[in-house]
């Protein structure tokens, strides 16, 4: 895996360290056999141990060196002497001082000479190491040292072997790290040298301002550098790992889909586990039994071990299985671009990322619904346009318009649908969406109404959430029609806001032709295992408009019908409220009344089913969640990779910034 190590820190001033500090430089002295040496395999040497355990003492961060890794991994006499090396070089500021350091960065053995030292800047002409070390070590505000470094392979692999190329690079993203560390660009000064070490060729780049009251390094502007160095050096490596990833979303998104197809055709067949079944009945029966709020961490310890089964036994499910393998690999991927270190998974039960899984489970057992009909069952229902009128007033009340400005608008409204929905040559989308916005604009809530709800569904313009709230809302302040469409705005993930939906659901139930609409969606949301959770208000809601409206009348006969854990199975109550809303042509009704004398399994069989296809989906979800918490790469490397796509990438992920401030 190519990796990348930035170190970024400042050059303190003052006298030189304490004693030890001292003996570090005595071997600095005699670091030019040691660097010599040919590769060996011998062991380490005893002093080189104890000389290594002093430096990690006194610069634990070296721990994340590479040279370290190689240490660790393979203890070898050269391995530590390149160790040792490596951390008296990226602390000589510290052994000695800052004029020394930039005589080190140009001069010691390793670095690539540009004439009588190698250091260089953005400038063609010759520069005096002795006026910069002077000036460096002068300088009366901060002067930060960045090493980036590489792996010997990946820097002949990419030709990062020469002061030319590093230069190069740098000169590249000057700009980028002049604004990480908040330097004008008119006022940056920088200096580098590039050393090629036997394993790990990098550059020292010395930054600093003109201006000492200028500058400052944040672990945000580290982060920076080392993306801006590390998307460039890696370009062509970056570009494969996300068509790698996007190749693993889509198999996910396909694996999933898969998943949930071959689970449907098993419903009823000997495929489901019955022990699934049995514990899925037991849990039932528990929480029917159990006072209190239904939350995996408010139940009895016995309650809790049967939901921990039967998530158990969902994870043995094969689909379940190859879903939570392809999550792993993914999350391996990207931890692997972290560090060298390979990422260890627990099962799927004990992984802290699924602990909703539980939530879930006793979610659905709650519900015990029949898969058919939860697989399709509305959340929202559509107000049917020929329930709307044209101008839309409270019950009972009579709206005399005498404002002629008001009058005008409603002709024009009238034309602006002409052009909408019209079938023939007079139709002009475009115009009609004109005129619709020019009354919105001059205040006409009908117009805004109209606007929004053509933005909201996207049937005739692309969707446009933001427009769609925009008018809607001016629409609300006085229209059922407008507050209902709001809520299904609020309801879905793109606004998901349910105390908002919650409070205009409670308001549009006061407009007679909105509220059998609203009702229903308000008592659906009552119903669910929320903050907002109330069983009799649901109830009485649905009673309320159970003859307005067939859902209304669905949704009271399947609560009969299934139960829940405030109210009990009624079969005469459930008969009679579905009867109703079949009688309305409502065929999810029809199902539960043809399988209402259905024995208990097949309801069971089907939470087995939700909860495994719930399962999978939490899972993909996670999945695409971890996508989007990585940083975006830079623009460029986006355009190429996602074109015509808006993509979240990796936090620079085939990459390690190991840092100190």
């Amino acid at each position: 895996m190519s990796q990348i190590i930035v170190t970024s820190r400042y050059l303190k001033r003052g006298k030189r360290g304490k004693t030890k500090r001292l003996n570090f430089t005595k071997y600095i002295a005699i670091r030019e056999t040691v660097e010599k040496r040919p590769q060996n395999i011998r062991k380490t040497t005893d002093n080189q141990k104890q000389l290594v355990s002093e430096l990690i003492k006194e610069f634990p961060m070296a721990k994340k060196y590479l040279e370290y890794t190689d240490y660790i991994s393979k203890p070898t006499s050269e391995n530590a002497s390149e160790l040792i090396s490596t951390i008296i070089e990226r602390h000589a500021d510290v052994i000695g001082n800052r004029r020394n350091f930039v005589g080190y960065m140009a001069m010691r053995p390793g670095a690539e000479r540009r004439g009588e030292h190698g250091l260089f800047n953005d400038s063609n002409a010759p520069i005096d190491l002795n006026a910069v070390a002077k000036e460096v070590s002068e300088h009366p505000g901060y002067v930060w040292t960045h090493v980036v470094s590489l792996r010997r392979e990946d820097a002949v692999r990419l030709g990062y072997t020469n002061s030319d190329k590093w230069r190069a690079l740098v000169k590249r993203h000057i700009e980028d790290i002049a604004k990480a560390q908040s330097i004008p660009l008119a006022n940056m000064k920088w200096y580098a040298a590039f050393h090629d070490t036997t394993h790990h060729p990098h550059i020292h780049l010395l930054v600093y301002s003109k201006d000492p009251r200028q500058g400052y390094l944040t672990n945000e502007g580290i982060e920076r550098i080392r993306s801006v160095f590390a998307n460039d050096i890696f370009h062509d490596d970056l570009q494969s790992i996300y068509q790698a990833q996007t190749l693993t979303r889509d198999e996910l998104k396909a694996l999933s889909e898969n998943n949930l197809k071959e689970i449907v055709a098993k419903l009823g067949s000997e495929e489901i586990d019955d022990r699934l079944v049995i514990s899925i009945q037991k849990l039932y029966e528990q929480l029917q039994a159990t006072k209190g709020k239904k939350v995996y961490g408010y139940l009895p310890k016995d309650v809790k071990q049967t939901v921990d089964d039967i998530f158990l036994l969902l994870a043995q499910d094969k689909n379940v299985q190859e879903l939570y393998d392809k999550w792993c690999e993914f999350e391996s991927a990207k931890y692997r671009t972290y560090t060298q270190k390979e990422k260890k998974f627990p099962s799927l039960t004990e992984n802290k990322e699924f602990q909703s899984v539980r939530s879930m489970i006793i979610r659905t057992v709650m519900k015990m619904n029949s898969a058919k009909a939860v697989s399709a069952e509305p959340e929202f229902i559509e107000i049917p346009d020929d329930v709307h009128t044209e101008e839309i007033v409270r019950p009972k009340e009579t709206v005399i318009i005498t404002d002629p400005v008001v009058k005008e608008r409603a002709p024009k409204r009238k034309q602006a649908q002409k052009y909408i929905n019209s079938n023939d040559e007079r139709q002009d989308i475009s115009k009609g969406i004109r005129i619709l916005t020019d009354l919105a604009e001059d205040g006409d809530d009908q117009s805004a109404y109209k606007l929004g709800k053509i933005y909201l569904n996207g049937d005739i313009v692309y969707k446009d959430y933001n427009k769609a709230e925009k008018y809607l809302k001016q629409a609300s302040d006085d229209n059922g029609y407008a507050m209902y469409a709001l809520t299904q705005l609020y309801l879905s993930d793109e606004r998901k806001n349910l105390s908002e939906a919650v409070r205009l659901l409670e308001k549009a139930c006061s407009y007679d032709g909105v509220r059998p609409f609203a009702a229903y969606t308000y008592a659906k949301i009552l119903l669910d295992d929320n903050e907002f959770h109330d069983n009799k208000k649901a109830i009485q809601l649905l009673k309320e408009n159970a003859d307005s409206n067939s859902w209304c009348s669905y949704l009271l006969g399947k609560l009969y019908l299934l139960g829940n854990n405030e109210a009990e199975i009624d079969k005469t109550e459930a008969i009679k409220w579905l009867s109703m809303s079949a009688e309305s042509e409502n065929q999810y009704a029809q199902e539960l009344l043809t399988h209402s004398d259905s024995n208990n399994s097949e309801v069971l069989v089907n939470t087995v089913v939700s909860m495994l296809t719930n399962l999978g989906r939490i899972i993909e979800e996670d999945n695409r969640r971890s996508r989007k918490n990585i940083s975006r790469v830079d623009r460029k490397l986006l355009q190429t990779i996602h074109r015509k796509k808006r993509e979240l990438g990796i936090k620079s992920d085939s990459l390690e910034l190991e840092y100190n401030r």
